[in-house]
């Protein structure tokens, strides 16, 4: 990206010439340089990552340049003098000299072309930033782009550990749920098994101690008949 201007010679009021003025050649590699360093800086995936910055755009400012006033020595005896014709009187020291109008003249006619120099030089500034403001935008897009794309393959990255890890999780849990209803089926059955044991041991037991208590009520009543019997007189 470079930019030039010129400003062609131009004849200013009293015959003299103004000397050509030629803005530099400007080129944004500085700032173009600056963007691409910037832009490569970026981390590699699923690393931390670092905003870009960028690097200030450099301008390249034309230069005014001011004539000085110019004046003509004797014209008129130095023509005469080299056709040989014969020589004259000097001039006056007065008349060596440009006349106040003249002096006018060229001053308005130097500020004129300084003026016109001014007016080439600010557009061209303002060319040069309208493109590089242009250029700007579009390194921070595309560095916006990359950025967003770096982050989004990072919490895409993430999103992938964060699912093995819940399925891990997920696994260890179940397994974990799965081992303590198998050991709360085994303790049920062992607490039903020994209940029914005992259940079955004191209904035995029970029987049992009917059976004796019946048969002591009735070994007691058998005794107590006999008792009366013995008691009875004989010839009853």
């Amino acid at each position: 990206m470079a930019y030039a201007s010129s400003f062609a010679s131009a004849p200013a009021a009293g015959g003299n010439v103004i000397s050509t003025f030629v803005h530099p050649a400007v080129s944004a590699s500085g700032f173009a340089a600056g963007s691409h360093q910037a832009a490569g800086s970026y981390p590699t995936p699923g690393g931390p990552i670092q905003l870009p910055g960028f690097a200030p755009p450099a301008f390249d400012a034309p230069q005014l340049h001011a004539q000085s006033f110019q004046h003509q020595y004797g014209g008129a005896t130095a023509s005469a003098h080299h056709y040989g014709a014969a020589p004259t009187m000097p001039p006056s020291s007065s008349a060596v000299l440009p006349t106040p109008e003249a002096v006018q003249s060229q001053k308005e006619g130097y500020i004129n072309l300084l003026d016109e120099q001014l007016k080439q030089g600010q557009a061209t500034l303002d060319q040069q930033r309208q493109q590089q403001t242009e250029y700007l935008y579009q390194q921070a897009q595309q560095q916006k782009q990359q950025v967003e794309m770096q982050i989004k393959q990072q919490v895409q990255q993430q999103e992938m550990t964060l699912l093995q890890n819940y399925n891990q999780q997920l696994m260890a849990v179940q397994q974990a749920s799965s081992q303590q209803k198998v050991a709360l089926e085994q303790q049920a059955m062992q607490l039903t098994m020994e209940y029914q044991q005992k259940k079955s041991q004191e209904e035995m037991m029970h029987k049992q101690a009917t059976l004796q208590r019946e048969h002591v009520e009735a070994q007691m009543k058998f005794a107590q008949e006999m008792q009366k019997l013995q008691q009875l007189p004989l010839g009853a």
